[in-house]
């Protein structure tokens, strides 16, 4: 792809995305995230208007314990940081202290900065959205709900639900 001037991209080094309309019962101009698990990326909505894409790493194939589940789900608690572990005694077991700008939605599922690797756009995480800290703390300070000065973290309530998130697709092998 030319991209300016003699400049060139190799095909394979270039990521797109389709705009999307909101989902039924999305208010017009309401925030939601479209996470496309097919293609790895992240893309953040106000109404019809994109105001972030990105690459994310989503959960691995192929093991219900590591998959990211589809569906609709809500922001429904952030952290500004929060420790994470899995399975201990397991060949995959893990244990993160103080996971930064972690925004829960759906049980133990996240969308979270991850700073051990920089993998994005590949499968690498058990079942968590993985994204890079500066994309995370953009994400984190964008969704609802909005963090109170001074605190560490916030629930979402009946009154503010959270930012929908909508996840879809079939994770690469």
């Amino acid at each position: 792809y030319q991209i300016e001037g003699d400049r060139w991209l190799k095909s394979t080094n270039v990521e797109y995305f389709d705009l999307r309309e909101p989902p039924e019962g999305v208010p017009e101009g309401a925030k939601w995230i479209y996470v496309d698990l097919t293609r790895q990326t992240l893309e953040a909505y106000e109404g019809t208007k994109p105001v972030f894409v990105t690459l994310v790493s989503t959960g691995l194939p192929g093991d219900v314990e590591t998959e990211t589940p589809t569906g609709q789900f809500h922001v429904t608690f952030k952290h500004i940081t929060d420790d994470m572990a899995g399975t201990v005694g397991d060949d995959d077991a893990y244990s993160v202290a103080d996971v930064p700008w972690v925004q829960y939605v759906h049980r133990n599922i996240a969308l979270h900065a991850a700073f051990w690797h920089s993998s994005y756009g590949r499968p690498k995480s058990h079942g968590c959205v993985n994204l890079s800290p500066a994309d995370a703390r953009f994400l984190f300070d964008w969704t609802d709900p909005q963090m109170p000065d001074g605190w560490h973290g916030v629930s979402s309530t009946e009154e503010d639900k959270g930012t929908i998130v909508i996840v879809e697709g079939e994770t690469p092998k």
